[in-house]
């Protein structure tokens, strides 16, 4: 995958970024997860919310002067999934965890590599609509066979 770069960012509410990205296209952007992490509990403070700027070269959105940042692939998956364009992190972790598999059975299990996995897995890559598919029909199946 490319890496995203932003061109520019507004601030909308107390944890909403608008970020139009260097290839056109805009996305709203909630980055309330990352308000209820450690060490980015400053960003709960709607004046300092607002100060967001775009990092050097678009790889990201910085608040006081690069003390806090979110980069731009973490802002471009959580935005595609907020959208309902990709299958949450969390919910395909949940699945691994759930049917007890490792990065390579998880690969096995859905024909795709193991390397695959681990960026789905870390967060690194937005997880397309049909790997979502997949898991659901391989638990299913999984299911079916233990019955």
């Amino acid at each position: 995958m490319n890496q995203q770069i932003i061109k520019s960012i507004s601030v909308e509410a107390s944890s909403l970024l608008i970020i139009a990205w260097r290839s056109g296209k805009q996305t709203k952007v909630d980055v309330s997860e990352y308000i209820n992490s450690p060490g980015y509990e400053r960003l709960r403070e709607a004046k300092f919310f607002t100060t967001a700027v775009v990092e050097e070269w678009g790889h990201g959105v910085e608040w006081a002067d690069g003390e806090i940042g979110i980069d731009a692939d973490s802002l471009y998956r959580l935005g595609k999934e907020q959208a309902g364009l990709a299958f949450p992190v969390v919910d395909f972790n949940a699945w691994m965890e759930r049917n007890e598999l490792s990065l390579g059975t998880a690969a096995k299990a859905l024909g795709i590599t193991r390397r695959t996995v681990m960026y789905y897995h870390g967060g690194y890559k937005p997880i397309p609509i049909y790997i979502k598919l997949a898991c659901l029909g391989w638990e299913t199946l999984s299911y079916q066979k233990a019955a």
